[in-house]
């Protein structure tokens, strides 16, 4: 019993440590569970996201290197990429889209990506477009910085005809911010 309502979202493991990272979406952090013993796994730590923006998304292991996409505290706004060690701790930081999701890394791992949900607010007053990230990290990620950072876009659709079937919603939404 390490949780309660909202704790268990997204997991990802690391082999060589036999820890499970966990999105732990009601209490802002990233679980990190030591299950050698699966039938007897043991928290070992934490990782307050919150300090980096609102909560992670979504998480990836790789290579002894994690990565989580983390919102920003107004979801509307750019959230982050982090990529940090096996213990939790920050190794860098990268701007995303709005609402950054589905993190994971290509097969080769040279590169990271994120699906950047860019919902709107509650009232609609705010609906940023949905994007895609790509983050080049074949130099290594202790050297990623902004200019290893491209964010895709869906703008190109924004007259495209589209099929029946497609429906785009909110007030004079466009078809990047709705898909």
């Amino acid at each position: 019993g390490f949780f309660d309502a909202e704790a268990a979202e997204i997991v990802t493991y690391d082999p060589a440590t036999q820890r499970a990272f966990v999105v732990n979406g009601g209490a802002k952090t990233i679980d990190i569970l030591d299950i050698s013993d699966p039938a007897a796994p043991s928290l070992v730590g934490q990782i307050d996201v919150t300090q980096y923006g609102g909560g992670a998304n979504s998480v990836d292991f790789r290579d002894g290197v994690l990565v989580a996409a983390v919102e920003a505290a107004e979801k509307t706004d750019n959230g982050s990429i982090l990529f940090l060690d096996s213990d939790g701790a920050l190794i860098a930081q990268v701007e995303a889209g709005p609402l950054p999701d589905m993190v994971t890394f290509t097969p080769d791992g040279a590169k990271v990506l994120t699906a950047n949900e860019g919902e709107p607010n509650d009232a609609y007053a705010v609906d940023p477009e949905g994007s895609i990230t790509i983050v080049d990290i074949s130099g290594g990620v202790a050297d990623v910085t902004q200019d290893d950072v491209v964010t895709v876009d869906f703008s190109a659709f924004n007259d495209a005809d589209l099929a029946p079937s497609i429906r785009i919603f909110g007030p004079n939404a466009t078809v990047a911010q709705d898909l």
